[in-house]
């Protein structure tokens, strides 16, 4: 009997030191072996878990080691120690999809790159919803999502922005957030928030300012306190103006003056519907 159960407990302890975590791109599993953290040293598309468990940092901008071509990081989920993530180098595609980030909970600063430099990645959309010890984020890209995180996190420190060097233009970033009136006017749990010039906030980013480049449209005066109009050679459908949370406030055909003295003093989104497609701009009224 006693060497069933010892033949038990060897299989259990086993079981528990084999424990892998699935990494899929090479890429990401060389970078790895190349940082000494998977114990293994070998691309078979996993590390133990207990490699990655415990790690605090991951940089992949060392010069040393040279460019680290990933195009995604699946398995990073299991860096569950992680503080510190440097992926300003790394090629990843995440433009149809998003990178979820929200089970890093020890996560305090995040780079994505770009936002002036050389953009390597190409990136969508951020999840950070579970990441309540946030301080710093910096990089080029769409949208991030800190809904959940942000009633938690203080002191937060936001470089962001959508840089394109063809134009040589900086575009905003969308950022959903629980209160976006508050954290537009840095009040309340925002209030030890410093976040640059290039970020708008939201609820729900799908009505996130767009990049006017093919669609030319430009709203004046802006900010405004009683009308505004439209400069634009576009054939203009339909006009709905929003509030920051998504709730459509009013709504307008065609016209050669947009009356909106009736609205509080706030943030809006204009959305437009134009003969190429629909565009949207933040509006101010004051």
């Amino acid at each position: 009997m006693r060497t069933f159960l010892l033949f038990l407990c060897g299989i259990f302890t086993i079981s528990i030191s084999a424990q892998t975590t699935s990494i899929p791109d090479q890429g990401f599993e060389q970078a790895l072996i190349d940082l000494g953290i998977d114990s293994d040293q070998t691309l078979n598309g996993q590390v133990l878990t207990s490699d990655v468990a415990s790690v605090t940092s991951l940089d992949f901008s060392d010069e040393i080691n040279g460019f680290y071509y990933m195009q995604n990081i699946d398995g990073i989920e299991d860096f569950s120690s992680l503080k510190f993530l440097n992926l300003s180098e790394v090629g990843l595609m995440y433009y149809n999809s998003s990178l979820d980030l929200s089970s890093l909970t020890m996560l305090e600063e995040l780079n994505l790159g770009g936002y002036g430099d050389v953009q390597v990645n190409y990136i969508k959309k951020v999840l950070l919803t579970n990441n309540p010890n946030l301080k710093t984020i910096y990089g080029d890209l769409e949208t991030i999502n800190l809904t959940g995180s942000d009633t938690y996190i203080s002191n937060l420190t936001c470089s962001l922005g959508q840089y394109f060097p063809d134009a040589n233009e900086i575009s905003f970033v969308c950022v959903e957030v629980t209160n976006p009136v508050q954290a537009e006017n840095g009040q309340g749990i925002y209030s030890t928030w410093n976040i640059s010039s290039y970020v708008n906030f939201s609820e729900d980013c799908s009505l996130s300012e767009s990049n006017f480049k093919e669609i030319k449209i430009q709203l004046f005066p802006n900010p405004t306190t009683q009308q505004f109009q439209l400069k634009t050679n576009e054939e203009i459908k339909s006009l709905t103006v929003y509030s920051l949370n998504g709730k459509e406030i009013l709504k307008f055909q065609n016209q050669n003056t947009y009356d909106v003295s009736q609205l509080p003093a706030g943030i809006y989104f204009v959305k437009m519907e134009t003969s190429k497609g629909t565009g949207i701009q933040k509006l101010i009224k004051n």
